[in-house]
């Protein structure tokens, strides 16, 4: 299945007070719980707006020192693994998101990271809950204001795989809604980040997925076909 990117705005980007321990993913700040929810990459649906990613802290510089952005770059993506063609209500699935990169290859302190949720394609509501694995590495979160009923699957500090040579994978399950929605999209960003504590040599990456319900088996579509059909 061909997979196909989307932009939007940036994630990890939100500085707020908490309580913890802020520590350094490439070149920027972020928290050792995760990146903020809500900066999937997921368009715009029905009354909900487009989510927003990462680049605008997640980037690299040119030789005059200004940021540019590693959007989706060659050598490199991000995918969803294991969604099933239909969904039967109620049921548990495994999922695994699989992120490469060869772009950060010489840094030896690399790092790994994600998000991911699920969406019904008809309003852009939350769609399902997602189960996580023993220990960790990842842990959900809620959306913020208009995504406050979207859950959110995230790497924690634990789950970068700092060092890991490229690719890895984060494994979770995701239990459908109890009712029969109708298609559901699945969007995920990834970065593929340096660890080098300077502003450069993060990669992000974004791409989509979809399941359907069982009334109505749901064929694999292009994302330049989805973007068409909320034009």
């Amino acid at each position: 299945m061909r997979r196909h990117p989307l932009r939007l705005a940036p994630w990890f980007l939100v500085l707020l007070p908490l309580v913890g321990v802020s520590v350094v993913f490439g070149g920027t700040s972020f928290f050792a719980e995760g990146p903020p929810a809500s900066r999937t990459g997921a368009i715009a649906i029905g009354a909900k707006p487009a989510e927003g990613i990462c680049t605008q802290c997640h980037h690299t510089v040119d030789a005059n020192g200004d940021p540019v952005d590693n959007f989706n770059t060659p050598g490199g993506g991000v995918q969803i693994l294991d969604v099933p063609t239909t969904y039967v209500p109620g049921t548990t699935y495994p999922l695994r998101v699989h992120l490469a990169s060869d772009s950060t290859a010489q840094f030896p302190d690399r790092r790994w990271g994600f998000e991911l949720t699920a969406v019904r394609a008809s309003d852009g509501e939350g769609a399902g809950s997602f189960v996580l694995p023993p220990g960790d590495t990842l842990k959900v979160k809620t959306g913020f204001t208009d995504f406050s009923s979207r859950s959110y699957i995230e790497h924690t500090f634990v789950g970068t795989r700092v060092g890991l040579a490229s690719p890895v994978e984060w494994a979770f399950e995701w239990q459908a809604p109890a009712t029969d929605v109708g298609r559901i999209y699945f969007f995920c960003a990834g970065n593929a980040a340096s660890g080098n504590l300077g502003d450069d040599g993060d990669f992000i990456y974004t791409t989509v997925d979809s399941t359907g319900g069982e009334s109505v088996p749901v064929a694999r579509m292009s994302w330049g076909a989805l973007k068409a059909r909320f034009r």
